[in-house]
């Protein structure tokens, strides 16, 4: 991956600026630091403050794996657009079908059945997905493949691996890649910056250009082009992105 932040790759950043384009960022471990917490952490106020100008000078959107009201709760009136759930909620909070309630709340069960007694596990209940959260303890390698193997018992469920967390949804639900490329059908836009940290941002890189302009978030391999060596540089992408916006460059 080609370092986003490099200046050999600035004109790649100046093209996005002068484009109708998309700014999206995941939340954990991108927008904010990475914890073991489940309930997560709040940004940086320099992130925060930066990522206002942002949303006034792009379409900007923040897509997570966490329900919309949770999300909304970090990002509220800074971004025009949350989406929760992976992309079942689209920019709102979306009521849950009786028959999703239902089968969620039945894998709740049978996974609480199957791992008592495995040491650090956490559960979070979203009430259209579930994250089954295993970084709680010392022993969480071996927490994370019982988590595993009980899920895999789930009936119609699809599994998405996270950091420490694992993810378990309906099958027929979207991916994040779908809610992006929705949002940029609907804002009648030509490409995406996505920024994203996780397996679950994957869907999301793997479309690709023109239409996404994909950023791995820290270490290890990915589908996106471009990286960012650690969450802590985000605020120098929202940065870069700010000036572009506001004074573009000189075209020849």
């Amino acid at each position: 991956m080609k370092d986003i932040l490099s200046p050999r790759h600035r004109h790649v950043l100046e093209a996005l600026a002068r484009a109708p384009a998309l700014l999206a960022f995941d939340y954990d471990g991108v927008l904010a630091p990475l914890v073991t917490e489940p309930a997560g952490a709040r940004m940086r106020p320099g992130t925060r403050r930066l990522l206002r100008r942002v949303a006034a000078l792009y379409p900007c959107a923040v897509v997570s794996g966490r329900s919309w009201r949770d999300t909304t709760r970090f990002v509220s009136g800074l971004v025009p657009t949350v989406v929760g759930n992976h992309g079942f909620e689209l920019g709102e909070e979306v009521p849950v079908p009786p028959d999703v309630l239902e089968r969620v709340l039945v894998w709740k069960r049978e996974l609480e059945a199957a791992l008592a007694g495995v040491p650090g596990v956490h559960f979070e209940y979203k009430r259209s997905t579930l994250a089954v959260h295993y970084g709680l303890s010392r022993a969480w390698r071996r927490a994370g493949r019982e988590v595993r193997a009980a899920a895999e018992r789930l009936h119609g469920a699809r599994l998405v691996q996270g950091k420490k967390v694992l993810n378990v949804l309906p099958g027929h639900f979207p991916t994040k890649g779908d809610a992006v490329r929705a949002l940029l059908a609907r804002g009648g836009l030509e490409t995406a910056l996505y920024a994203g940290d996780d397996v679950t941002d994957e869907d999301v890189f793997g479309i690709g250009a023109p239409a996404v302009l994909g950023i791995h978030v820290g270490e290890g391999r990915s589908l996106a082009v471009y990286r960012l060596r650690s969450q802590a540089e985000i605020d120098a992408l929202l940065l870069i992105l700010i000036e572009l916006r506001r004074w573009p460059p000189v075209l020849p």
